[in-house]
């Protein structure tokens, strides 16, 4: 299994990439093509692919700064499935000195569960800590995460580090729907989420 770094001129490839993103997440989930794209030009983000030959096994797009690496999405081919490349998948996401940090949905159903076995199966340690991720889009409602980390687990400090990450960074390539809808949740709830909303440009 090759893994790659698509670029757009590599036409065909990436449109395959692209249709299976947008076919393994809701549409709240996923970025926009633009904002991808603009994510792509981060030194920091690194969209890979999967590949056996011509054919796509699945991809992960993940973010590594300082010592951490942060799993945004990973999906493998439905009709791959069940084979290991998952697994494969993982462990070549691990075979780094940084600290991994990814995130999973609350454990409401045997699906959730089945993924959160999945990662402990493979070393990863679902952590004490939270995380509340912001909608990719204005018409969608904020989700609270959990959070596993490879190959121990993360100090409150390290998940700090992580949201301060996210919330500064990331946010950037999902921003103005991100910065919308959490001023309606402070408004609806009277919280506040901590974002730094002061240092961000939102014409980026």
């Amino acid at each position: 299994m090759e893994f790659v770094r698509i670029s757009t001129t590599d036409s065909w490839r990436w449109k395959m990439v692209w249709d299976l993103y947008e076919n393994s997440f809701p549409l709240a989930e996923r970025r926009k093509k633009e904002d991808h794209l603009r994510a792509c030009e981060d030194d920091r983000f690194f969209p890979l692919s999967a590949w056996e030959g011509h054919e796509l096994i699945g991809f992960m797009f993940f973010w590594e700064w300082d010592s951490y690496r942060y799993l945004e999405y990973l999906a493998v081919n439905p009709e791959l499935r069940g084979h290991g490349f998952g697994s494969q998948m993982i462990r070549y996401l691990r075979d780094t000195q940084h600290t991994i940090i990814l995130e999973i949905d609350p454990l409401v159903n045997e699906l959730s569960v089945r993924r959160l076995q999945f990662y402990e199966r493979a070393g990863y340690t679902l952590t004490p800590y939270r995380f509340v991720h912001l909608p990719y889009r204005i018409e969608a409602q904020a989700q609270e995460l959990l959070i596993l980390s490879y190959p121990k687990m993360i100090t409150k400090e390290q998940h700090n580090d992580f949201l301060r990450f996210v919330n500064e960074e990331v946010i950037r390539y999902w921003l103005k729907a991100s910065l919308l809808r959490l001023k309606l949740i402070e408004l609806e709830q009277g919280e506040s989420y901590g974002l730094r909303t002061e240092c961000i440009n939102l014409n980026v």
